[in-house]
């Protein structure tokens, strides 16, 4: 009888872990702290996350280069680039002297801490950044939530159905 108590005790046991664990992998959103924004480079993780908030991203994407050097790209031109300006980086009016003289304080502030040059280290994830900035933006609701591959998917079908209605209306018959 005590063997059986044991065994019973030890599969109600096993029961709970794996209950918990199913309640664990259908957690909701995942949760960004905007202090460690400035501190850590989340908006990586928020960028491959399709639950993260659009705003939110750009934000913590923002607070992190904003007392960094931002990587340039080859063939680069301040003039026609409009993606420091998008994220909140520099105003609008800020002169081509003024984005240097700025450059200068940063990497001066920089190697009086004795940080190490992040600049080229996230070069990649910038531009992917980027990519995904591009990429998201039409499909952003007014709360920041991203729509899902999925609702994107439907969305096209249904206006490729829109398109071939109106066009068999407006073919002639013959």
């Amino acid at each position: 009888m005590n063997g059986k108590l044991q065994i019973g005790i030890l599969l109600t046991f096993l029961l709970m872990i794996c209950i918990n664990f199913t309640s664990l992998a259908q957690e909701p959103a995942k949760k960004y702290k905007p202090r460690q924004f400035r501190k850590e480079p989340i908006w990586i993780e928020m960028m491959n996350d399709p639950n993260a908030n659009y705003y939110l991203t750009i934000r913590a994407f923002r607070e992190y280069w904003k007392s960094r050097i931002l990587p340039e790209e080859p063939f680069e031109n301040h003039e026609l680039d409009t993606f420091e300006r998008e994220v909140g980086l520099e105003q609008e009016e800020e002169s081509e002297e003024e984005r240097k003289r700025e450059h200068a304080r940063k990497e001066k502030k920089r190697k009086r801490k004795g940080k190490p040059d992040e600049t080229m280290l996230y070069a990649a994830q910038v531009r992917a950044f980027k990519g995904w900035m591009k990429a998201v933006k039409p499909w952003v609701r007014e709360d920041g939530s991203i729509v899902s591959p999925e609702e994107q998917q439907r969305i096209i079908d249904a206006q490729s159905e829109e398109r071939k209605k109106i066009e068999e209306l407006n073919t002639p018959q013959k």
